[in-house]
């Protein structure tokens, strides 16, 4: 009995499943009609979760931002069977939104992209994924015990003007230069902590219009800087990369201050 219960463990652990084909011509035989409309089901499963904007599944757990990973140890019911439909109609993608009391969960947060999912013989699953696109939340569902939502994606405002260009380079500058001073000056243990858990601050960029999200070190800084959620989450949904870096100037001017005492 141990031997089949480890055998068991191994398989379920593995994910390798293979098709048993008498079971399958059984089930075409004598159970069509419970094929054709489990069959319509699954495909209305992919083409829905394919879309990206539509009824897209959410994990309601903690903050995400875009290029930053963000593990996860999945063990509920629910989450299980979301991580595994995203696995199954090849988006490896869901939404990752913080909880709220009025509507279950925020108005904005972020894709994560499922990198690898190792599965623990006992079902439960520790999930590595990054961060991808900013969304805004326009319509909340439920689908199996989990939320979905349907959402629009949010990109940064563009400028155009010279002058404002130099001038949004200048506090990008600044404010870069003060988070690396903040970084290095904190105490060995946590500094250590934040590599190992984040990895390095991102380079700074060159075109800081570049990508949607603008540069990659504002959301590192934000994913370890010790803030209240609802501070970042206000961050999350700007589309003024100028506004993020002057919150991120507040924010970091008063940690700084704390060190110096």
């Amino acid at each position: 009995m141990r031997l089949l219960m480890t055998i068991c463990q191994k398989y379920l652990a593995d994910r390798r499943y293979c098709v048993t084909q008498l079971l399958e011509e059984l089930i075409v035989k004598y159970l069509p009609d419970e094929l054709s409309e489990r069959k319509k089901i699954y495909d209305e499963e992919t083409a829905e979760l394919s879309h990206l904007t539509k009824n897209v599944p959410i994990f309601v757990c903690t903050m995400a931002y875009p290029t930053v990973p963000c593990p996860l140890h999945v063990f509920e019911p629910r989450y299980r069977l979301m991580i595994r439909r995203s696995i199954q109609t090849g988006t490896k993608q869901f939404g990752m939104c913080v909880s709220d009391t009025q509507n279950s969960f925020a108005d904005y947060g972020c894709m994560l992209q499922i990198r690898n999912v190792h599965f623990l013989p006992d079902g439960r699953s520790v999930v590595d994924t990054v961060g991808g696109k900013r969304f805004r939340v326009l319509k909340r569902g439920m689908k199996d015990g989990y939320c979905t939502a349907d959402i629009e994606y949010l990109e940064d405002v563009k400028i155009e003007n010279g002058d404002e260009i130099q001038s949004l380079r200048e506090l990008h500058d600044l404010v870069y230069s003060q988070a690396c001073s903040w970084f290095q000056n904190l105490r060995d243990r946590f500094r250590s902590q934040i590599l190992q858990h984040f990895g390095s601050m991102p380079e700074r960029e060159e075109n800081l219009q570049a990508t949607p999200n603008g540069p990659a070190w504002c959301w590192w800084l934000l994913a370890v800087l010790p803030v209240d959620p609802r501070y970042q989450l206000s961050v999350l949904s700007m589309k003024s990369l100028e506004e993020r870096l002057t919150k991120i100037q507040h924010i970091l001017t008063y940690f700084s201050r704390d060190q110096s005492k």
